[in-house]
């Protein structure tokens, strides 16, 4: 979707490369944003998931950044 005398360059050149001299945007006639369709059964799964992989607010674990800066906790 490049416009203009630079939208050309190695970023998009070669064999593996099919330039669209004047494309369209939304080829499916969407918006342009991302979307999913799922199965009821799927976004039952789904809820599980994020159920069980949930972040807890309330923990404090040590972070890299604490350890790079010599605030390592005892375990």
């Amino acid at each position: 979707m490049s416009k203009g005398e630079d939208a050309r360059g190695p970023w998009n050149e070669g064999g593996d490369w099919k330039f669209v001299e004047d494309p369209q945007p939304a080829v499916d006639g969407g918006d342009g944003t991302a979307t999913v369709s799922v199965s009821e059964q799927e976004v039952q799964t789904l809820q599980a998931m994020a159920s069980r992989t949930a972040s807890d607010p309330s923990a404090q674990p040590t972070t890299g950044a604490d350890l790079g800066a010599g605030k390592a906790t005892e375990v």
